[in-house]
């Protein structure tokens, strides 16, 4: 990989999840001096199937050989969207070869941006949990738990849901509150699964194979990729022991009787699940909060730890790598003689963005289950195409460098800006969960001017 000339800006990260590996190789190729700091061990990722936008792939296409390691453990899988009686309504592309989107495995993804971190020689350390974050005038801080105190000119938290950084951010941290659903995930070898008559009948003789189900307050996806096929079943939750947690087992029971009724292979794949035992991730959500940047802007929130996402987004890992473009462009411009106005910069080119797509999560899950089927036979397509044009065409590096300087001019001599990254024809306006929530409870659409799809 060429470098920019070495800028002297410090760099720590604590998180080595998609957003803190994007950053950090991105820091890298621009010439900071750059360490990470996680929480967890060196172990194998786990996760499902996801999808990273077109918008997102610009930057890595500039790594040398990065998108063809990427594109060898991606999919290609061709779906099918159906009702949950197994009527099909629509095709749905999950993955594009020409580099336009990756469908791509959580864990697959978070080893190729290890091991390409790891070759580059980016320090990167492993059971060293961040406890506490801090600043001075010239420098940002964090203290390990170990008892490491350490400072960088910038510090990222890239530490996820529930952040050490926020008491950082006095009074702007929402607590979470339930979306009222939760999500059963598993991904498992797909051989055994396929000793299933019903659901050898569906998968048998492909190599990837992907579906999504839409029915009254639930939906279900599946795809098979090489040896591996994975389920997630998104209902409402019986709010039995709610917590942020992505990794809670449980029994496939409470799964089987949301699809009792359905196409039978959604309940077989779904009793192959090997041990009968499924991940249970409650899905908490908090309103968008429009300061990720410390008050001395030397400590900056990326990722999941400035704004989580509902699943039904399908933007969560994309907004993230999106921010490690901005912000890492931001620094550039500015060197070291600025760097609290990059991050504010950055701050201010990427809220409102986020936050449109945040609200996109809550407007695709009652598009999927409170389906307007007569409108659907007239204009099946909109099923099958749940990312969006705006979130699409866009590059966040290239947004960074054509508006900081404008960008910055407002935010020190209040001089006119807004942003043009986010839903076209749409003033962005703030939105609350509880808002949104009450107008699901009463059946209200939420409209918003502008054109979402």
């Amino acid at each position: 990989m060429a470098r920019a000339p070495d800028t002297n800006i410090s760099v720590i990260v604590v998180g080595a999840g998609i957003a803190g590996l994007s950053f950090a190789i991105e820091a890298y190729r621009n010439g900071y001096n750059v360490q990470v700091f996680e929480r967890r061990s060196l172990e194998k990722s786990t996760g499902e199937m996801i999808v990273i936008s077109n918008s997102a792939l610009h930057t890595p296409k500039k790594w040398p050989g990065f998108m063809e390691r990427a594109v060898q453990r991606a999919s290609n899988a061709e779906g099918t969207f159906k009702k949950i009686d197994g009527t099909p309504i629509a095709p749905i592309t999950l993955g594009d070869s020409s580099g336009k989107s990756l469908l791509i495995n959580r864990g697959k993804l978070h080893e190729v941006l290890y091991e390409y971190a790891l070759e580059l020689g980016i320090p990167i350390e492993f059971n060293a949990p961040g406890k506490e974050f801090f600043e001075t005038e010239d420098h940002g801080g964090v203290v390990l738990t170990d008892g490491r105190r350490l400072t960088a000119d910038i510090v990222v938290a890239a530490d996820g849901i529930g952040s050490k950084s926020w008491t950082m951010f006095a009074g702007t941290n929402t607590a979470p509150v339930s979306s009222g659903f939760v999500l059963y995930r598993i991904t498992f070898p797909v051989a055994p699964a396929l000793k299933n008559p019903i659901i050898a009948k569906e998968l048998e003789g492909y190599k990837e194979r992907g579906f999504f189900y839409a029915g009254p307050d639930a939906h279900f996806m599946t795809c098979m990729t090489g040896d591996d096929i994975c389920w997630m079943l998104t209902c409402k939750d019986d709010n039995s022991g709610a917590k942020e947690s992505w990794s809670k087992p449980t029994s496939i029971d409470k799964a089987l009787k949301v699809v009792e009724g359905w196409e039978p292979f959604v309940p077989e794949l779904i009793k192959a699940t090997p041990d009968q035992t499924v991940f249970d991730w409650k899905m908490m959500w908090r309103d968008p909060q429009p300061q990720w940047v410390s008050p001395r802007g030397r400590v900056v929130q990326m990722g999941d730890a400035a704004h989580p996402f509902l699943p039904t987004s399908g933007a969560g890992a994309t907004m993230a790598m999106e921010d490690a473009w901005s912000l890492a462009s931001c620094l550039q411009i500015t060197r070291k003689n600025n760097v609290p106005l990059a991050t504010k910069v950055h701050n201010r080119l990427r809220f409102e963005r986020v936050s449109c797509a945040q609200k996109m999560g809550f407007k695709n899950r009652e598009l999927l289950h409170k389906t307007d089927w007569d409108a659907v036979a007239k204009n099946p397509e909109k099923m099958g195409n749940l990312f969006h044009n705006w979130i699409r065409h866009h590059d966040a590096e290239q947004y960074a460098y054509d508006n900081y300087a404008k960008c910055a001019d407002h935010l020190l001599t209040g001089a006119p800006f807004e942003n043009t990254n986010i839903v076209p024809g749409y003033k962005y306006k703030h939105w609350t969960v509880k808002e949104l929530l009450e107008a699901s409870a009463k059946g209200e659409p939420v409209h918003d001017e502008g054109d979402w799809a």
